[in-house]
């Protein structure tokens, strides 16, 4: 990894850690503006730079350093309610990042790529909200996923104009 990327994926994940704690507290699982940042990780840097960042933000919290939203941190929290959204960053970086990959950077296909790959870690993070809450699928998608759909919707638009300036000022490999 050359000096370049190494000080650039440092400052994402950088950047995700801060952005994690600012947050809108909600019952269950806050709104947290990390989701803006995987988005834009998703996006704009590689694939394996984006899973990598994400992978070793993870790791930090798990092992008890507080990164996660509202300084949490340790095993607890990856095992807890909020642990499926966490996991579902990968998926969502996945996600995205293939779909991008397949398509013609124009913004309509960064909105398109980040709702899909937004879903699909609201979908994950809810599911495991049912597991660990004991709820019934359908009460996990009104709390895990229904009050997310806005905010969602928000962020994915501020992921696509962000995104499209970092690609033009800044090129990565």
């Amino acid at each position: 990894m050359n000096t370049q990327r190494l000080t650039r994926n440092s400052l994402m994940l950088a950047v995700l850690i801060i952005c994690s704690q600012i947050t809108i507290p909600l019952p269950v699982v806050p709104i947290t503006m990390q989701t803006l940042i995987i988005g834009i990780l998703a996006s704009w840097l590689p694939r394996r730079d984006a899973l990598l960042i994400t992978g070793i933000y993870l790791v930090l919290g798990t092992v008890g350093l507080p990164v996660f939203a509202n300084f949490g941190a340790g095993p607890g929290v990856i095992i807890g309610p909020m642990g499926g959204y966490l996991f579902g960053f990968l998926a969502y970086i996945f996600m995205t990042g293939t779909l991008l990959k397949h398509l013609t950077q124009s913004t309509m296909n960064l909105m398109v790529a980040n709702i899909i790959g937004a879903a699909l870690q609201l979908l994950i993070g809810s599911l495991w909200l049912a597991i660990t809450n004991h709820l019934s699928f359908l009460q996990a998608l009104l709390v895990g996923f229904v009050p997310f759909i806005i905010p969602g919707i928000i962020k994915v638009y501020l992921i696509s104009l962000v995104t499209v300036h970092l690609k033009n000022i800044i090129r990565t490999t």
